[in-house]
């Protein structure tokens, strides 16, 4: 293998995963600093669609695989417009669904790549990372979808400043996805608290999920270190021999 053959596998490796992470970091910072409003609704829309478009590219490494990929993005954005210009509950449902399986399909791809690294590298790392923020987004959606349902699912313990309590909207997702990672880092503030059933075991089976997902991929990932060290050790052993 050529040094230049060398260098485009290298900066493929390193960036299948990277762009993902800038582009779902991105828009959790960007939703910071959005609200209900008409123009924050379009501006996290923008940038959702960036992130699934990165998505798509990142993991889909068949044609058919890909079809598949942008067939459910193209789904998902005619739903999310749809119900934006109607305001229907239905469509609004059937788009928070399209959304989940599609997370979880990236998700899968993802830990696919993961699980097939014979050694850890930064991509390995990152795409861990990229797993936990999108099991992150992929309950917010679930919350979400819960609200729609049942809009007194959770109660928002805050008050605004003008004394008036603040409710849980499914068209602003910055207090769900503060209470996804809330949840999943099991901090358990207590500003948001479930009180349907399903609200309830949505949150329950994410705290489950974090405990698991920190138990089997970081050790998975300490073993590769591990076995990685070994395999150098040995072979510079055999080469002084």
């Amino acid at each position: 293998m050529t040094n230049q053959a060398i260098d485009r596998e290298v900066h493929h490796r390193f960036g299948k995963f990277s762009y993902l992470l800038c582009s779902i970091l991105t828009l959790l910072i960007g939703t910071a600093f959005t609200g209900s409003s008409r123009v924050s609704v379009i501006f996290f829309c923008l940038l959702f669609s960036a992130v699934l478009l990165t998505a798509v590219i990142s993991i889909c490494q068949r044609h058919k695989t890909l079809g598949i990929g942008l067939t459910i993005v193209f789904l998902m954005l005619v739903m999310n417009v749809s119900s934006f210009l109607f305001h229907s509950d239905s469509l609004t449902i059937l788009h928070n669904i399209l959304v989940i399986i599609f997370l979880a399909f990236v998700f899968y791809h993802v830990l696919s790549a993961v699980f097939d690294d014979n050694q850890v590298t930064l991509d390995t790392i990152i795409g861990t990372v990229c797993l936990y923020l999108l099991a992150g987004l992929f309950w917010a959606y679930l919350y979400s979808m819960i609200i729609v349902v049942d809009p007194a699912a959770f109660r928002y313990d805050l008050v605004s400043s003008t004394s008036e309590t603040v409710t849980l909207s499914n068209s602003n997702l910055q207090p769900l996805i503060y209470l996804s990672f809330v949840t999943m880092a099991t901090l358990g503030y207590g500003d948001i608290i479930p009180e349907s059933g399903p609200a309830q075991t949505a949150c329950y089976l994410q705290a489950v999920f974090s405990q698991f997902y920190f138990a089997i991929l970081v050790s998975r990932l300490v073993s590769l270190y591990i076995s990685s060290v070994s395999r150098e050790n040995q072979d510079r052993l055999n080469s002084q021999s």
